[in-house]
């Protein structure tokens, strides 16, 4: 009885398999909201991605190695490695780039029609008709990035900065759409790890001719951190929630990034939070996880 009683007390302040998952994705939802933040150092975007995927991958290695699953890909998911690892590259790059160019509110919040983008070539791949909520949801992403652009964006950079946000969702979303298969054949830390790498390796080539590399101790610090934090660890949380919570409930906190990135930029960078910022806000990000739920509730859940 004794016994009983210490098992009940002490499974009283252990917390539930829930509760674990929900402070796990609440924090990698934060440390995803500071990744748009980075792109405020005076540094290439090129530099800025290629150093975050070469640090990401350091760590995502030791930690495969210490787990004891580190090994080489099989031959046949090379290919499927490499595309998605050249995809996650553009979508890094362009996503830098607009932030340096328009801003991290304009940034966050164009990169956030990615549901969108998923919906309508996941259509186009399986030949089949979006849904009416579907085009509904994408209508109103339309009528906010419009808003947002004609209102917030005087400049042509800030324009430019603007597609190039675009661009980094249709990029997310195709990355998104071919990673999914990998998921049932590798642990998610190697396939992180392999797409990492081809990042580095792509990009590397580049940094030389890219101009405005990291000049100083204080930008190795925070591309390190960019690396390590907000890349391979964020990583880690986002799939011990995902065992523990829906898929769901994880890409709704998940979406939340843009918030988080705005109201980072305020304080630290005083970018303006003007009405107009607040009102595509609300709408793009109501609109896109309208968009994953619909996604979710078609798609059986993935298996890790």
């Amino acid at each position: 009885m004794q016994k009983l009683t210490a098992l009940a007390s002490a499974s009283s302040t252990v917390p539930s398999r829930r509760t674990q998952g929900l402070l796990a994705i609440n924090v990698a939802a934060v440390i995803f909201g500071t990744a748009a933040l980075f792109g405020k150092i005076d540094v290439s975007p090129v530099w800025i991605v290629a150093m975050r995927a070469a640090f990401a991958a350091i760590a995502l290695g030791a930690l495969a190695l210490g787990r004891g699953v580190l090994r080489m890909p099989e031959r046949r998911l090379v290919p499927s490695l490499a595309g998605t690892g050249v995809i996650l590259a553009i979508h890094w790059v362009t996503f830098f780039w607009a932030v340096q160019l328009a801003g991290i509110a304009v940034a966050t919040l164009t990169f956030a029609t990615f549901p969108l983008f998923t919906v309508f070539l996941n259509a186009a791949l399986h030949r089949t008709r979006p849904r009416a909520l579907e085009i509904a949801a994408g209508l109103v992403i339309v009528v906010a990035v419009a808003m947002l652009v004609n209102v917030d964006i005087a400049g042509s950079d800030q324009r430019l900065g603007a597609v190039a946000g675009l661009a980094s969702a249709v990029a997310f979303a195709l990355f998104g759409i071919f990673s999914k298969s990998l998921g049932r054949e590798l642990s998610p830390v190697l396939v992180s790890l392999y797409q990492n790498a081809v990042v580095t390796v792509v990009l590397v080539p580049f940094v030389a001719l890219a101009g405005s590399p990291p000049r100083h101790a204080v930008d190795w610090f925070w591309l390190i951190v960019l690396g390590v934090v907000t890349t391979a660890l964020m990583h880690q949380l986002y799939f011990y929630a995902l065992q523990r919570l829906s898929p769901t409930t994880c890409s709704g906190f998940v979406a939340l990034e843009p918030v988080y990135a705005i109201v980072f930029a305020a304080i630290f960078f005083h970018e303006p939070l003007t009405i107009w910022v607040v009102v595509s806000a609300a709408l793009i990000l109501g609109a896109s996880v309208l968009l994953l739920l619909l996604d979710r509730a078609a798609a059986p859940a993935p298996s890790l």
